[in-house]
């Protein structure tokens, strides 16, 4: 694991937060690999009868990721856009992809694998 990888897992608890396994970065974009660990407490009786991560956790994830990586010392101003498309599993393995816009201060996020789109939506920030 990277020294980048293992500062953004340093960003959750053990069972709230994605096992991130790499971060490759190109410009103002970053994908970050990871999966999602069948422990995590987000599961605990959302339905009972098939464990599935609540959108709001994917959007805090994305979230929390976007401000380290980009706007460490911005304010959230607004989520827009957002998008849930498939249902997230326990074990999943998925990516996340953060696409940094300097001009407007927002940051699209995607969380994908090679089947399915999981879900997309956008922050905007503004410098504080």
């Amino acid at each position: 694991m990277s020294n980048q990888a293992k500062a953004l897992d340093a960003l959750f608890k053990p069972s709230e937060g994605p096992q991130i396994f790499s971060v490759d970065s190109a410009n103002n974009t970053v994908l970050i690999t990871l999966c999602v660990p069948d422990k995590l407490k987000w599961f605990d009786g959302h339905f009972p009868e098939q464990k599935v991560l609540p959108g709001v956790v994917q959007v805090d994830w994305a979230g929390k990721i976007a401000r380290a990586l980009f706007v460490q010392d911005y304010a959230f101003q607004q989520l827009s856009n957002i998008k849930f498309k498939t249902m997230v599993m326990p074990d999943t393995a998925m990516q996340l992809e953060l696409s940094f816009n300097t001009a407007k201060h927002s940051i699209k996020f995607t969380f994908f694998n090679e089947t399915d789109s999981f879900s997309t939506g956008s922050f905007k920030f503004i410098p504080s």
